[in-house]
């Protein structure tokens, strides 16, 4: 742990954003050996790699300041403020600029498709109050791939609810069943027309997105904070069993994913938890060897940037589909040579999306975070000053 982040979550972030970014990019690359393909289509699971860390994370963030704060008003209102000043500002720019770009393209590039599926402002309107993930036409047509904000927003709103309810194991799994069973009851009605058995929901399709599909990965971060903490925090570390256990499972949960999700698409509506099992037992390696030679660091930066990326690397995707599709310089090419270029265009897209995020660190998120802090500071005085007061009282 180094200044009170933890290296191997956020190594475990850099395979997920990298992740992220080959599935979008590999559109582009239609002669990919079929191997390739399939791997490359399989990191659209690095969100659910993200939802897992986020709810390790909020988890670890409620449990420090509990221990610092008594009022568990007090955790709460500084959750929120550090939560919404963390996601909001970068968004908030993303929908400008996205739909700056999905604007000049429709209006002024006729050869060239807007960005964006159809929307309007009352869309846009949902996005700024982060509450788009309940919306088919809002959920991922702003910023692209907003959906998966929309749906860590709304776990946001109830993470300290579920914090400080999930006092024991025995509540944890009351909670767990609850929700679960909520989240399938949703479903059935919602996706499957009552025969929950019998769903087919389709891949990226609103019903693969919308929350109800989604929040069941949390549970799984929420679970593997419960009960490997000291391996999250390097209070211990994984022997060979350990090891070989977890890796054992990240080889089923992945072979079971693909199976279900983008290889046979047999049910891809249950490939998000699977995916997010796997993910657990991925984020437990990542914490156990953790290291700090060159390949290490270069995957924390990018790990500590990865929210940037994730939003900024559309972009990137976005020229390169332009590129590709009128220089027709893939066409013919054999499957070594695409492949080739994908690493290569890969390596350019997270380079140049990493540079981009450091800039928009600089310009918008320190001022955002200066902010939080005055925001906190004011926050811890309000609730000093109320203690105070309560201790004279009594």
């Amino acid at each position: 742990m180094q200044r009170g982040r933890i290296s191997g979550l956020d190594q475990a972030r850099s395979i997920a954003i990298i992740a992220v970014v080959a599935v979008h990019l590999s559109f582009q690359f239609p002669h990919l050996p079929q191997w390739a393909t399939v791997l490359a289509r399989m990191g659209q699971y690095g969100v659910q790699l993200f939802f897992v860390i986020s709810a390790v994370t909020i988890f670890m963030t409620l449990d420090a300041d509990r221990e610092r704060y008594r009022a568990a008003s007090h955790v709460t209102a500084r959750f929120y403020i550090k939560r919404f000043f963390r996601i909001a500002p970068l968004y908030y720019v993303a929908i400008v600029a996205y739909g700056a770009m999905s604007w000049y393209t429709y209006n002024f590039d006729a050869d060239h498709a807007s960005i964006l599926g159809p929307h309007d402002i009352s869309d846009v309107v949902l996005n700024l109050l982060f509450v788009h993930a309940v919306s088919a036409s809002a959920i991922n047509n702003v910023v692209p791939g907003g959906w998966s904000i929309g749906v860590e927003m709304l776990f946001y709103s109830i993470a300290p609810v579920i914090f400080f309810f999930a006092t024991s194991r025995a509540r944890l799994v009351v909670l767990t069943i609850v929700l679960l069973l909520a989240c399938a009851a949703f479903l059935a009605t919602g996706a499957c027309g009552g025969a929950a058995l019998e769903c087919n929901v389709r891949n990226n399709s609103f019903f693969y997105f919308w929350p109800p599909v989604q929040v069941p990965c949390f549970l799984v971060g929420i679970w593997c904070w419960a009960l490997f903490r000291p391996y999250l925090t390097g209070q211990a570390r994984l022997g060979r069993a350990g090891i070989g256990i977890t890796l054992g499972t990240i080889a089923l949960c992945g072979v079971a994913t693909a199976v279900f999700g983008v290889w046979m698409g047999r049910a891809n509506e249950y490939a998000p938890l699977v995916a997010a099992c796997g993910s657990a037992a991925l984020v437990l390696v990542c914490c156990s060897e953790a290291n700090q030679r060159l390949m290490g660091r270069i995957a924390v930066a990018i790990g500590r940037e990865s929210y940037a990326i994730y939003l900024w690397h559309f972009i990137f995707a976005f020229e390169a589909l332009y590129l590709f599709k009128h220089s027709h310089m893939l066409a013919t090419h054999g499957p070594l040579l695409s492949l080739a270029v994908f690493v290569v265009v890969l390596a350019v897209t997270l380079a140049a999306s990493y540079m981009l995020s450091r800039l928009t660190d600089i310009l918008i998120q320190r001022f955002a975070s200066r902010f939080a802090r005055g925001l906190l500071e004011r926050v811890d005085t309000t609730f000093a000053f109320r203690q105070t007061a309560s201790a004279r009282v009594e």
